[in-house]
């Protein structure tokens, strides 16, 4: 495994704080207004007014305690609106988060790569995937994921949060 130096690692942890901060605010109220795809195997089934209200419930406790640095209890809330919508990007993007933060940088790859499996225009999502990748030792596949960040950031006029994506890039290219 490549093993990030120090520094290196402080630099990209203030980062994905900072991130994790932004994400929150653009993330949280997307995740609530997300509607979930039907079932086409089962046309019987539909999400009752319940279900649709404990998911929105588990989605804001889980942001909410991403915000207070509680990442094993954002990951249980997560784990809740991913028994009930499990196809719901923003529920794994957040536990992504969860797991980034605390290290298990394998298990929030998984999730990064859930979340663009379902939406692949989740800027955060190729962000800390990069980030997990470099952490894991990839390199090359963190530089592309960082890359697609930026592009996705700026299209939708995210200017600075691209510029942020093409800096850490830039600190791992030259890592």
């Amino acid at each position: 495994m490549y093993l990030i130096g120090e520094v290196e690692m402080k630099g990209i942890k203030g980062l994905a704080s900072l991130m994790v901060v932004f994400g929150l605010m653009v993330c949280a109220p997307k995740a609530n207004a997300e509607k979930l795809p039907t079932n086409d195997l089962q046309p019987q089934f539909t999400q009752s007014t319940t279900d649709n209200d404990n998911l929105k419930a588990y989605i804001d406790e889980g942001f909410t305690l991403l915000e207070k640095d509680d990442y094993r209890g954002a990951i249980q809330a997560f784990n809740k609106a991913i028994r009930i919508a499990p196809n719901n990007p923003y529920a794994y993007l957040g536990r992504g988060f969860a797991y980034f933060s605390l290290k298990q940088y394998q298990e929030a790859k998984s999730d990064f790569d859930q979340t663009i499996s379902l939406n692949s225009n989740i800027g955060y999502a190729y962000l800390f995937r990069g980030m997990s990748n470099y952490a894991l030792g990839s390199k090359q596949q963190a530089i592309s994921d960082l890359q697609t960040a930026a592009n996705i950031f700026q299209k939708a006029g995210e200017t600075e949060l691209a510029q942020k994506s093409l800096d850490a890039l830039e600190r791992i290219r030259n890592a």
